[in-house]
């Protein structure tokens, strides 16, 4: 995002506070300094050279990306880029930042390697159709069952976590090397909702090619599945949590899906949108913030009569796992591509 973009950005917002009723950090923090208004205010502030960059940093690394300001946001600015470019001037990636993160990240590097050396059956997949495999995926699995239909083209990162940490250099990097692929295919279908946000909004790609991006429920509406005659979710309720950078197309379609699987009971849950908490790299970062919106959402959680949660984002997964624990209500979470892969069948 060039400077010129940003500014114009900037003073297309009309202040009308939606952003912060909806900010997970200012329901922890009650600070209007760390919501997108407040933030722009102070970026004009700094355009104007009015305030300083110190004065203005701190709270461009508590931001937790998740684009809710973006979302509800009626004047169309883009908080997410213009916070995240931002960050990344004000706050550049240091060489400790990339050591601490690999080092949290290392248990996912194993798992990774491990999956290398696992035998895989050769397919034989003529379709264009890509599938966009997330970086836990890799980890957990060698192939999942979108391996199987789909072909599985080397795709980077999306450049999520490079972008939310300031690291622009390999950001910019990523990107380029999955636009090459997402502009040779005829569809990408992508089972994080995170990935998928991520890389719709890459300024490079045309809506035509935007268009091509869709989620595993797109292709899995038509049929009828149904539930496993072994499977021990039988007559049980299921819930969804919807991830921070889930499309609402997207979660429509999933609603619709869980609601006409034969065998379960999907139940709305009351409020789907609040956020896990993890944030990706934010639970590294700000683990206090992190642990307090987590707590929130898992007491919300302990009230929905439900047996079984799903959510389609593996740092949701992992956060609202965390959020069990710390609110001693032990509830089996799982992402929706394993609980498709292992419970259900046509």
């Amino acid at each position: 995002m060039q400077e010129d973009e940003i500014i114009k950005n900037l003073n297309k917002c009309s202040r009308c506070a939606l952003c912060i009723q909806n900010c997970p950090i200012f329901q922890i923090k009650k600070d209007e300094n760390n919501t997108a208004r407040g933030l722009i205010c102070k970026l004009l502030g700094y355009e104007k050279k009015i305030l300083s960059e110190k004065e203005i940093k701190k709270n461009l690394k508590i931001c937790l990306n998740c684009s809710k300001c973006k979302e509800n946001c009626p004047s169309k600015v883009n908080t997410t880029l213009i916070f995240a470019y931002k960050n990344a001037k004000f706050n550049p990636s240091k060489i400790s930042q990339r050591l601490f993160l690999a080092a949290k990240l290392l248990p996912l590097k194993i798992l990774y390697i491990l999956n290398v050396f696992k035998k895989e059956k050769k397919k034989n997949i003529k379709s264009n159709v890509l599938y966009f495999k997330g970086c836990v995926a890799k980890a957990q699995h060698k192939t999942t069952f979108l391996d199987k239909i789909f072909k599985s083209e080397q795709f980077l990162c999306c450049g999520l976590p490079y972008l939310a940490s300031g690291d622009i250099k390999n950001y910019e990097k990523a990107k380029k090397k999955n636009i090459e692929l997402i502009k040779k295919a005829s569809k990408v279908v992508f089972d994080c909702a995170s990935c998928k946000k991520a890389v719709s909004e890459y300024e490079e790609l045309n809506e035509k090619e935007k268009n091509k991006l869709e989620f595993l429920t797109d292709f899995l509406l038509e049929k009828k599945l149904k539930l496993k005659e072994n499977s021990k979710y039988k007559n049980k309720t299921v819930i969804f949590h919807k991830p921070c950078h889930m499309d609402k197309n997207d979660f429509k379609k999933i609603e619709t899906f869980l609601s006409n699987i034969e065998g379960i009971k999907y139940l709305k849950s009351k409020d789907e949108n609040l956020c896990c908490g993890f944030g990706g790299s934010y639970f590294i970062y700000h683990p206090i913030i992190a642990t307090k919106i987590a707590y929130k959402k898992a007491l919300l959680i302990k009230k929905e009569k439900a047996n079984l949660i799903l959510t389609a984002c593996p740092a949701c997964t992992i956060g609202l796992r965390y959020g069990q624990i710390i609110s001693f209500n032990f509830k089996k979470t799982l992402e929706l591509r394993d609980f498709i892969e292992s419970e259900l069948t046509i």
